[in-house]
């Protein structure tokens, strides 16, 4: 019997002995209820509670702090998954062990562009279908240690190996320029993984052309899938403003095109991704650093985000449900069964040309340092700044703020050296 299946924790009495628990400390608050133990997983044990006749719900989620205590754990979650209510204890840190992903190897993807996420509490896979307009884009959140990349790490290896390449190619956009160095020579790339923001901003206009082509073509106008990758979204948009109407746009239209958009960010909330968030149809959530952020990262009340334990503890939040699951740890064996290309493709003859002094300049939002530049002053601009001029020398002559001088000739030197 597999260790995450239901009655693991019986055959060392501790299962039972924490229901017994959660059990009287319902009964001491006059809640009419039976505990049983229903999962024993890699980091937490589930307990379904049933609920006498008449009694609410709510009585049981007011009474997650009281629960937790009695388990001797530092949270309880209380959740209503599939028509049932759950007490969600996390395990001792001893007894708390990783997802290894060889076991969800041995389940067989109902479609090729299905991901196994992870095992949902209670023991089943848990999918999520690029094909599925529930899916078709995916954010993952999560603070640091919540295990954001690893999930999308394992995303990764499963669409690389379950595809060929002439039916699904990456955009991998990566600005720490090491997450996703593993896929750095996949035969799916259609361009080596790019970090500089200016670099990004072209291959991202190349995309938005890539839907325009593909809607005058119709649906099957690309010949493949095309899955655009992200690494830490909120961080490329407050570094490039030019990114975000693209990722919107992506967003918006390429579900019907066969282009889908798979991004991680700290907090996945409209502050970090603006306009594109009400086009994401799913959102993984992992830890959260405070209740008081929960709401805005999950976009809905009472998902106890909060309680998660990091380590790949996420949730699923899609057509209105959400799942708590544990995500796998990749390790070196998957990883080395990646396909490898001897040459990587590029775009370079395909994408737009480099950015002009006006795109690096524009930044007409008003205030100290922030005045629109005339088509006269990017004339001179560009003479000074291609005669070797720093930004002190470019906030000096043209009264505007450091950063964005900064911003115009790191742009300058990065597109034309």
């Amino acid at each position: 019997m597999s260790d995450f299946q239901t009655g693991t924790a019986a055959t060392r009495g501790d299962g039972p002995f924490v229901a017994g628990l959660l059990q009287a400390t319902l009964t001491a608050r006059k809640v009419a209820a039976i505990v049983a133990l229903a999962w024993d997983g890699p980091q937490l044990r589930a307990f379904t509670v049933s609920l006498g006749l008449g009694e609410q719900p709510e009585r049981v989620e007011q009474l997650a702090g009281a629960l937790a205590l009695a388990a001797g754990a530092d949270a309880c979650r209380v959740a209503r998954e599939g028509g049932r209510l759950l007490l969600e204890i996390p395990k001792p840190d001893a007894e708390r062990k990783p997802l290894r992903a060889g076991r969800l190897e041995a389940f067989t993807p109902p479609t090729p562009t299905a991901i196994c996420l992870g095992i949902a509490t209670g023991g089943r896979a848990l999918w999520a279908d690029l094909a599925d307009e529930r899916s078709a884009h995916l954010v993952i959140g999560g603070t640091t240690g919540s295990g954001k990349s690893v999930l999308l790490r394992w995303l990764l290896y499963r669409l690389a190996v379950q595809n060929d390449p002439a039916a699904l190619r990456f955009v991998l956009i990566d600005p720490k320029a090491f997450e996703l160095a593993d896929f750095g020579r996949l035969p799916h790339l259609l361009h080596p993984p790019v970090a500089k923001p200016l670099e990004v901003a072209r291959v991202l206009s190349w995309v938005a052309g890539e839907l325009d082509r593909r809607a005058q073509l119709g649906r099957g106008g690309g010949g493949y899938r095309l899955v655009v990758v992200v690494e830490e979204v909120a961080d490329l948009l407050a570094t490039n403003r030019d990114v975000g109407p693209l990722l919107s746009r992506i967003a918006q239209v390429g579900r019907a095109l066969g282009v889908h958009l798979v991004a991680t960010t700290q907090q996945p909330g409209a502050r970090s991704l603006g306009d594109a968030l009400v086009n994401f149809p799913a959102r993984i959530l992992g830890r959260v650093a405070s209740a008081t952020l929960t709401f805005g990262a999950a976009g809905r009340k009472q998902t106890g985000a909060d309680c998660l334990l990091g380590r790949g503890d996420f949730l699923l939040l899609a057509a209105g449900e959400t799942t708590r699951f544990q995500a796998p740890l990749l390790d070196g064996r998957q990883l080395s069964q990646l396909p490898r290309a001897a040459t990587v493709a590029t775009l370079d003859a395909e994408l737009p040309t480099a950015v002009s002094i006006a795109d690096l300049a524009r930044d007409p939002r008003g205030g100290r340092g922030r005045r629109e530049l005339t088509p006269d002053d990017y004339g001179r601009l560009e003479a000074v700044v291609a005669g070797g001029a720093g930004a002190d020398e470019v906030r000096g002559r043209f009264g505007i703020g450091y950063e964005r001088a900064a911003r115009i000739v790191g742009g300058y030197r990065e597109v034309y050296g």
